[in-house]
């Protein structure tokens, strides 16, 4: 399936190439792409549970479920990414700024507090 300004290939799993997204989510994830009024980048969007732990993913993660994006950005662009996805109700936020530009990125997701999800959780990578 394709949403207005993302396609299966940038979300569907680097391993298996299913494209299982949250519609609920990619509603979220248009807005948010509207008014950052920019191009978004996904990095990673669906992964299967193997492609997950292959990777060394977080067991329960977000992207398993697909309700996660990774955004690659980095600078002031990173800061009003945040900002734009915490109005729009993304809850999980995880924040890496280091190292080479292209490897920088905003995970996002729209998970609901659980055992296995705190919400709202906004992190950084080491």
């Amino acid at each position: 399936m394709n949403w207005p300004y993302f396609n299966h290939s940038e979300l569907a799993c680097k391993g298996s190439d299913k494209c299982e997204m949250s519609d609920e989510f990619m509603q979220k994830i248009i807005a948010v792409r509207e008014e950052f009024d920019k191009p978004m980048i996904i990095t990673s969007g669906y992964r299967s549970p193997s492609y997950n732990e292959s990777i060394g993913g977080a067991e329960y993660s977000p992207h398993m479920y697909g309700r996660a994006v990774d955004v690659q950005v980095y600078g002031q662009d990173a800061l009003v990414l945040l900002k734009t996805a915490l109005k729009h109700g993304l809850t999980g936020v995880g924040v890496k700024q280091h190292g080479e530009a292209n490897s920088r990125f905003i995970h996002l997701d729209d998970m609901e507090a659980s055992d296995m999800h705190f919400r709202p959780w906004i992190w950084s990578y080491s």
